[in-house]
């Protein structure tokens, strides 16, 4: 098993989504960016896999996320 998996459980790419992720989580609170905007500023390439990497990890659309900040 890879040292990096060995201690954190989880594949480095997993790892590096989940960073990236958290701080799409961030900028999204943030109403003056667009959510094509942060899905590039969080170093995905499109839009596609920024939706399918982000609704894998938090259970739910960015658009979701961001709707459900407005609450």
């Amino acid at each position: 098993m890879p040292l990096f998996k060995r201690h954190t459980q989880k594949p480095f790419s997993r790892f590096v989504n989940e960073m990236r992720i958290g701080h799409a989580c961030k900028l999204l609170m943030d109403r003056t960016l667009s959510i094509s905007e942060i899905c590039y500023e969080c170093g995905y390439q499109n839009l596609t896999n920024f939706n399918k990497f982000f609704k894998s990890i938090m259970n739910k659309t960015p658009r979701e996320f961001r709707k459900e900040m407005d609450l």
